[in-house]
Order: structure tokens, then C-alpha cells, then sequence
């Protein structure tokens, strides 16, 4: 039963972007990457289909690519232009001063040297637990220590619990929102209040890689506050919805001064296609809705299993879920590993609790099927 299962999705699961996207008319040259290494090629232990780094199964926009090829073209040529184009297409977007929006090769050059900051200052930044760890590794890395306050019983991140974790000398604190690898959000009300005070004492970097996937009216950017605020920083990604994980593109919002303070780390890592598929992708607002519809549909195949199995989760504000396997996480990685399933790591805070990427639809039909094929009597 195993191999016709794998075969039956190596044969047919490459073509369902082409299927779904021929739906909409801009749409219907198709959009179906892989979600393996090898693709074409049985699924196994060693070409696994990946439910495991948040990324994009449906690629970047067939259009958006087409234009990062024509870019090439012109690779061999500096430009000094492009770069101001993107910023004025993202500060339309999002009604933001040019001059509060600083462009890096995706966001991670930001956690840097937010992080650095902090630890050149000899300060501790405060992040919640479990989240997303780079930018404590780089305060560590440049001297600074890192107080991790554990997020609630209910795996929600409690702002007044961060409150209290901040001593004088903090100079950074971090909120992933949406959180990963628990895909909630910090209510919107709740958390422009706790940055504007906050902000007083210490620099506040708000990670907002997963936006472009919440449908869930207690949320909301915090973009609009940096403006007048130099200690606010918002961090956005096109490693996500556009598909951009390889391309590197990302973006800090923030007061003029505080962009010209994370300049001087270094924002010139952006290649010219690079620049050139962010301005066509980000244009593109029926691609990105046709991703985030095709997530939620993932999503509810998920939602239905766990249901039936009576398996206790979190429902997604972006394009993984966490659940309780009942069982240690490790366990039910290297399981699922043996038919193709690659789920996310385990994460000590929740030895149980397994996170799991959104792939296409009928790639989490697999998964389903293997999960109960492997968990589900147990």
C-alpha cells in the first residue's frame, strides 16, 4: 500500500499548481516546483517531500520569474536605480515613507544587526520561547545575553510576562508575530501598546515574515508605528508568500534614523534580478491570494486528522501548524522519515509537539494517510 501511495504522488503531485492556477487567467502557465530534491523521482526516505522550512510548494510566480531571467541579461551591468524603484512600489504598498524602509537580502541581515546592537551594547535582549532563534544568536554572538521567557500554558506569547523579564540593562526585545514555531499572533491593541512603551526603554523588532498569511482581524502590522518611533523596527520577508527563500529579499520598516543606523551593517547584498522579481511579485496581489487560499485548504486537511484523532493543536495564522503527537517529536519524525514525510524539529519546551509546513493539498493527503497508517491505532 506504501508504494502506491508514493507512486500515485510522484506521478501526479508535480502538476497540481498547473491544474489549480489555470483557474485564473494570469495564472495559467502554472506554477508547480517541487517540493523535493530530486523532482520527478520516487518518494523515500532520501527524497522526501518537504513539510518541514515554511516554504512556498507552488515557487515563485511563473511571471516574476520570467522576469528575473530577463534581468540576467543585464547582471553583468551595476545599477543604482533599481533598488529606489522597489522601495517607492513598497512604500505605496504599505503607505510608508521611503526614507522608513531599508531593502537587505531577505530579513535575515536585519535580525544581524538588530542582534549585534544589542550585543555591542553589552545588553540582553528579551524573546519569547519558543520562537524563531536567529536573532539571539546573534546578540550572543556580539556579547550580549539573551532572556527567553517562556511562552504561556496555552503557547500564547503574554506581553506582560515580557514586561517583567526586562531588567535595565535590556536593550532589545523580539516578537515574532505570527510566532514560529507556534503559528498564533499577539493581539493588535494589546501589542501597539506594549511597543510604544516599551520602545521607551528598549529597541522593539517585530518579525512579521509570515503577514501575508493571517486572516485574523485581532491582527495587524505594526509598520504604521515606526515612523515616529525610532526604537521600532519591522521586519518583512519575500522568503515566504513569494517564494523568495533562495532569492533573498527582505525589508526593515523604521524611522529614517534607525535606517540609517542599519545601513551602516550593510544593504547592498541585493542582486539587480533580485530587485527586479520583488517589484513584479509584490505588484502581484492574485498570485499571493491564490497561495494564501491554497495554505488555508492545506491547512483544513491537517485540522480534519487531528480532529479524528483527537490530537490537540493550533490553529494557523501562517503556513505551518503545531501539534501534540502524543508521543516524543523525534519519534514521529524519523517514523514519518522512512515513507518520504519530512516534518519540522523538535524543540525541547514541547518534546511532543510537532510542526508541520503547508505543502500542496494532495501532498498532505499523503501525509495524512501515512500519519494514520503509522500513529493512528497507536
Amino acid at each position: 500500500m506504501t508504494d502506491n501511495i508514493m507512486n500515485d504522488i510522484t506521478r501526479r503531485g508535480w502538476l497540481v499548481g498547473t491544474t489549480a492556477i489555470a483557474s485564473s487567467m494570469m495564472m495559467a502557465r502554472g506554477a508547480s516546483a517541487q517540493t523535493m530534491i530530486n523532482m520527478g523521482e520516487p518518494v523515500s526516505k532520501d527524497n522526501p517531500i518537504r513539510y518541514t522550512n515554511n516554504e512556498n510548494p507552488y515557487g515563485i510566480n511563473p511571471k516574476v520569474m520570467e522576469a528575473i531571467i530577463e534581468a540576467y541579461k543585464k547582471a553583468h551591468l551595476y545599477n543604482f536605480t533599481t533598488r529606489r524603484k522597489l522601495v517607492k512600489i513598497i512604500s505605496e504598498i504599505e503607505d510608508i515613507p521611503p526614507e522608513c524602509i531599508l531593502v537587505g537580502a531577505g530579513s535575515t541581515e536585519f535580525l544581524m544587526a538588530t542582534g549585534a546592537l544589542c550585543g555591542i551594547a553589552g545588553g540582553n535582549a528579551v524573546v519569547p520561547y519558543p520562537s524563531y532563534a536567529a536573532v539571539t544568536r546573534y546578540v550572543t554572538r556580539f556579547g550580549g545575553q539573551v532572556i527567553e521567557v517562556p511562552v504561556r500554558e496555552d503557547m500564547s506569547i503574554n506581553l506582560d510576562d515580557l514586561r517583567q523579564a526586562m531588567t535595565d540593562n535590556t536593550k532589545l526585545v523580539y516578537i515574532s508575530n505570527p510566532n514560529n514555531p507556534i503559528p498564533n499572533i499577539v493581539e493588535k491593541k494589546s501589542l501597539e501598546k506594549f511597543c510604544l512603551e516599551v520602545s521607551k526603554k528598549a529597541m522593539v523588532v517585530i518579525d512579521e515574515a509570515y503577514y501575508e498569511y493571517v486572516r485574523n482581524d485581532d491582527f495587524s502590522t505594526m509598520a504604521h508605528l515606526v515612523k515616529d518611533n525610532p526604537n521600532i523596527i519591522v521586519l518583512r520577508t519575500a522568503s515566504k508568500i513569494h517564494a523568495f527563500a533562495n532569492v533573498r529579499v527582505g525589508f526593515a520598516f523604521g524611522h529614517p534614523d534607525t535606517v540609517k543606523l542599519l545601513a551602516k551593517f550593510g544593504s547592498n547584498t541585493i542582486s539587480y534580478p533580485a530587485q527586479i522579481g520583488a517589484m513584479v511579485s509584490y505588484k502581484d496581489k492574485e498570485y499571493q491570494k491564490f497561495v494564501v487560499d491554497k495554505n488555508y485548504q492545506s491547512l483544513e486537511i491537517l485540522y480534519k486528522m487531528f480532529d479524528e484523532l483527537n490530537l490537540p493543536y493550533v490553529k494557523s495564522n501562517a503556513n505551518f501548524t503545531y501539534f501534540n503527537a502524543g508521543r516524543d517529536a523525534k519519534i514521529v519524525r524519523d517514523k514519518l522519515l522512512e515513507s518520504g514525510v519530512l516534518v519540522g524539529l523538535q524543540y525541547k519546551a514541547f518534546p511532543n509537539w510537532v510542526r508541520i509546513s503547508t505543502a500542496k493539498p494532495e501532498e498532505m493527503d499523503y501525509l495524512v494517510k501515512i500519519y494514520k497508517r503509522d500513529f493512528g491505532n497507536i
